[in-house]
């Protein structure tokens, strides 16, 4: 009986514990007490450690504001004041914002493909200073092209797969020659199943990446390309460390998506300075 009634107090209690003690869970409390009534895909307005935000999709907003500053999946040390953070898929600007809360002093580029978002990223960045940082209107590919992606409107536009809907043409970069002339510290990628084609054009640069990480997106019907993605990051010489952002409990029997995605796993790849493996 006591385990069976342990969640219904402790959760609680677990809250207030951490709306006292934790300030940022506090500001994620409070904007999810604000903004939770907002219908989805409804622009809205938030203000945050001094930033004006603006927020195009309050649902995807404080998902990701709670993963970034609460859960701070981000979060990495570096010896130094300028760490060089390459953000493929920057969204609405929460990744910068938080690096730059990090470390002031960090070089960041940052791609956003959707025009649309783009707009958002530029305003939540350079809007409230942030000018150092580099916005690039394009997306991350294995080739210099233009790309058909379906417009979602808040944090789930991708490259369009047969069927999507809502399609828009845009300018697509290979990431392979932008790497050839920048180096960077921090590779952050979340670009909604595109690493299928981006981390393999990667492959020449990994090892020059102290920190790697990425949304992994596996699409229901569509081979599974994990094993290469992990396969490439060992072989540059990185430690793995996975968690679960969706999935289905019981997939043998009922596969549940999001957005078409079957699995997406978040996957954390730094570089140690020992291996314990001969």
């Amino acid at each position: 009986m006591i385990n069976f009634l342990r969640p219904i107090y402790l959760d609680p209690a677990i809250h207030i514990y951490k709306a006292i003690f934790n300030s940022e869970y506090r500001r994620y409390w409070l904007l999810e007490s604000k903004l939770r009534g907002i219908p989805r895909f409804r622009e809205c307005c938030a203000k945050v450690h001094g930033w004006k935000l603006q927020i195009p999709d309050s649902a995807s907003f404080l998902s990701n504001y709670k993963a970034i500053f609460v859960d701070r999946i981000y979060d990495f040390k570096f010896f130094g004041e300028e760490p060089r953070i390459l953000d493929l898929g920057a969204n609405i600007g929460l990744s910068v914002l938080f690096f730059k809360s990090l470390y002031p002093k960090a070089r960041i580029t940052a791609f956003e493909a959707d025009p649309t978002i783009f707009g958002y990223l530029k305003n939540n960045v350079h809007g409230n200073g942030y000018t150092d940082v580099e916005l690039i209107n394009k997306a991350a590919w294995h080739e210099n092209t233009t790309l058909q992606f379906s417009s979602e409107g808040a944090d789930g536009g991708r490259a369009a797969y047969a069927g999507d809907t809502n399609l828009i043409s845009l300018e697509a970069i290979d990431i392979n020659q932008f790497l050839k002339a920048h180096q960077f510290d921090f590779l952050k990628m979340d670009i909604e199943g595109a690493e299928e084609f981006v981390i393999p054009a990667c492959q020449d640069h990994l090892k020059t990446f102290q920190y790697v990480f990425l949304e992994y997106h596996s699409k229901l019907g569509r081979k599974q390309c994990l094993d290469r993605i992990i396969g490439l990051l060992a072989e540059a010489g990185f430690r793995i460390h996975m968690h679960t952002v969706s999935c289905s409990p019981s997939p043998f029997v009922d596969i549940k998506l999001n957005v078409g995605f079957d699995l997406e796993l978040n996957i954390f790849a730094w570089k140690e300075l020992q291996s314990g493996c001969k």
